[in-house]
């Protein structure tokens, strides 16, 4: 049996998994930086966590893509996709981890 996928298929699929592995990436990330850490402010420590977050979420796209850290070329784009990804991550992502954060303070936390 042969299956035809059309582009625009494939274009669906392509993002879907990508999104996928974000969404692995976001909730091993919430887990690496534990919530317990980021107690010192009642207002700023979220969005430090947040931040944390997200960042190890879009170095860990960026190594996947294996663009060169180092070359002048690469430099522009690893910017521009760090910029587009820190943008659209908060609206796809924030609620998520801003649960995952208050779930886990809310069962208290050991010093």
């Amino acid at each position: 049996m042969k299956i035809i996928i059309t582009e625009s298929q494939f274009a669906d699929i392509f993002f879907n998994r990508r999104i996928q592995r974000i969404e692995e990436l976001v909730t091993k990330k919430m887990k690496y930086y534990p919530p317990c850490d980021y107690t010192y402010d009642s207002y700023y420590a979220f969005f430090d966590y947040y931040g944390d977050v997200r960042n190890g979420v879009i170095r860990q796209i960026i190594e996947d893509t294996q663009l060169d850290w180092d070359s002048d070329d690469n430099i522009k784009k690893i910017e521009d996709l760090s910029e587009s990804m820190d943008k659209w991550m908060y609206e796809r992502f924030y609620d998520k981890v801003r649960g995952y954060y208050n779930k886990v303070l809310s069962k208290g936390c050991k010093e």
